[in-house]
């Protein structure tokens, strides 16, 4: 892995979390989420731009992963939207998966964005660093899915 493992799997699908498109997420699709959490609209800019680079190298696999930002209640999203149009937005409306990253990625998860992978099922399982060489990343999606 190139990747950082999360220190334990947590499964997401006990959060609150919900989207304005579908509701409460579920995972009934059989997709990974390739995701990130806005917390400083800059990186998150810089991480979905990858995210979406990312996906489009996987290709004939470009179907299993979803790209997903999920955002704390009140950050603004329609400008990452109209940029990224095929990006779900998933609202941690009692920040619940915010301090579950921070407890399972370790307290300094935020200094720097991430983005990470949750499995078909719903569990969290990998996490990357924005700075980290994105053909490391690629390598590391393309064995996990």
């Amino acid at each position: 892995n190139n990747g950082i493992l999360f220190k334990e799997s947590f499964d997401v699908t006990s959060l609150n979390l919900f989207s304005n498109e579908t509701g409460k997420l579920t995972f009934d699709d059989g997709k990974w989420i390739f995701g990130t959490y806005a917390s400083d609209s800059a990186d998150v800019q810089q991480a979905m731009y990858l995210m979406r680079q990312l996906n489009v190298a996987l290709n004939r696999d470009i179907n299993k992963l979803k790209r997903v930002l999920f955002s704390p209640p009140n950050f603004l999203t329609d400008k990452i939207l109209t940029e990224y149009p095929r990006t779900e937005v998933i609202l941690d409306t009692k920040q619940d998966l915010y301090r579950q990253l921070k407890n399972m990625g370790g307290a300094n998860f935020f200094d720097e964005q991430q983005m990470f992978i949750i499995d078909p099922y719903g569990r969290a399982v990998i996490f990357f660093p924005l700075s980290l060489n994105p053909k490391l990343i690629l390598k590391d999606l393309k064995v996990l899915i």
